[in-house]
């Protein structure tokens, strides 16, 4: 049975359990704070110079793409005007497809980085935008890790998890970290039964990006075994109270900025290495069928996700003993990586470190990183070839859906193996 934190202490807290902690989370060495922070900013160092081909040439496709050191941030920085002193929720023609907050740190390191580069070329404007967000990107990655260790996640998961080969190509595409460090420390006061500030730090994440709030879905799972609800509709509510809190004063100061991201998000077909996309891609030529426009994508991929939440928490109710909180919210998590309608390669930043929290084995791992890391280049390398539109552009189609069967699988792997886990019994981190 996975070891339980001691009791809670006497007051609102008392005789509400804390969600199951991983076994075996403490083994290895102890080591100080500082290596593990260090291991992290290494890790995003070697993400900056992955993009050091375009930091100091261009950010232009399709060399971007083809030198595999693209990032949305110097190129958003340019697209939505940011560069010329245009910021979202600032100037209307200024709309960016971001929840909240995303859109807010995204135009605030906009006007530092215009603040600093006023009369700077472009590229140079770009450069500067990438580097403010680099930094404080690599100080969100640092503090990710020092949760895991503080949750206990033992030395060698938590180090391996620092320098994942597949944070290193992607920490610095988008702004994915932010959310990713809100919903670590929403695990961490679950673990201690802080309720309330656990759901508000899910709802701040949600307003960078929607999946923290499907970690709520892991805690509604718990309800239902225990029959204890008030956890959760404390956490729920603290969630909705900070999602209302950071979406209502921006709603009322720009609705048609608010409103932009859930249209473009409902309005979107199949996006690249999606199951969906590589549907349109590789089954409906060869089975000759019409491809899944949006509206039709939109129902398959909310009923599928509904189905694997479903199957969740039977899972959760059928497992012989109480599964953690973490392996129940990575397998909501892999879920909707898996049946979302959009993938894209820096989503890996939020399964890592819900994986070394829900189930680590170093083999599995390391193979699982080294898969993302060929599904990012294959990406990459595909989109340079179709823009440039050059010889060998169908190969490296080929190459391309071929890595997203690979990923998918990858990510189901892990899915049963954890599923499995539960359903035995097994406390994280066995």
């Amino acid at each position: 049975m996975s070891p339980r934190p001691g009791p809670p202490p006497a007051g609102p807290d008392a005789g509400e359990r804390a969600p199951a902690r991983p076994a075996a989370a403490t083994a290895g060495p102890r080591l100080s704070p500082w290596v593990f922070a260090g291991a992290a900013l290494y890790a995003v160092l070697l993400a900056y110079l992955v993009r050091l081909p375009c930091r100091l040439t261009s950010w232009e496709a399709p060399g971007t793409y083809l030198q595999l050191c693209y990032s949305d941030l110097p190129t958003l920085y340019a697209s939505t005007g940011m560069a010329e002193g245009r910021f979202p929720y600032l100037d209307p023609s200024a709309l960016l497809e971001y929840p909240v907050l995303q859109t807010v740190v995204a135009a605030l390191t906009g006007i530092a980085a215009h603040v600093l580069s006023p009369t700077s070329s472009i590229h140079a404007a770009q450069g500067i935008y990438f580097d403010v967000n680099a930094l404080l990107l690599a100080g969100l990655w640092a503090a990710v890790v020092l949760v895991l260790r503080r949750m206990g996640a033992g030395t060698l998961p938590v180090l391996l998890a620092a320098l994942a080969p597949g944070v290193v190509v992607t920490a610095l595409i988008n702004w994915d970290l932010w959310p990713v460090l809100c919903t670590v420390l929403a695990l961490l006061a679950f673990r201690r039964s802080r309720w309330e500030l656990g759901g508000v730090l899910l709802g701040l994440g949600t307003a960078f990006k929607l999946f923290p709030f499907l970690v709520l879905g892991a805690l509604v799972v718990l309800a239902v075994r225990r029959r204890e609800p008030g956890p959760a509709l404390r956490a729920t509510a603290g969630a909705a109270g900070a999602w209302a809190a950071t979406n209502l004063p921006l709603l009322l100061l720009d609705p048609r900025q608010w409103g932009y991201f859930w249209s473009f998000s409902e309005d979107r077909g199949a996006g690249f290495s999606s199951v969906w996309h590589w549907w349109n891609g590789v089954a409906v030529p060869r089975l000759g069928s019409e491809p899944l426009t949006a509206e039709r994508i939109n129902v398959l991929a909310f009923t599928a996700f509904g189905l694997a939440c479903v199957l969740v928490l039977v899972l959760g109710l059928a497992a012989r003993e109480e599964p953690s909180l973490e392996q129940l919210a990575f397998l909501v998590l892999a879920a909707f990586v898996l049946t979302n309608k959009v993938y894209s390669p820096q989503f890996v930043l939020w399964l890592v470190p819900l994986l070394v929290l829900a189930r680590f084995r170093t083999g599995e791992f390391v193979v699982w990183q080294l898969v993302e890391v060929v599904h990012w280049a294959a990406v990459f390398t595909w989109l340079g070839h179709a823009t440039a539109q050059l010889p060998g552009a169908e190969a490296a189609e080929d190459v391309y859906f071929a890595a997203v069967a690979l990923h998918t699988a990858a990510v189901g792997y892990l899915v049963l193996r954890v599923a499995a886990d539960v359903l035995r019994g097994r406390g994280g981190g066995r």
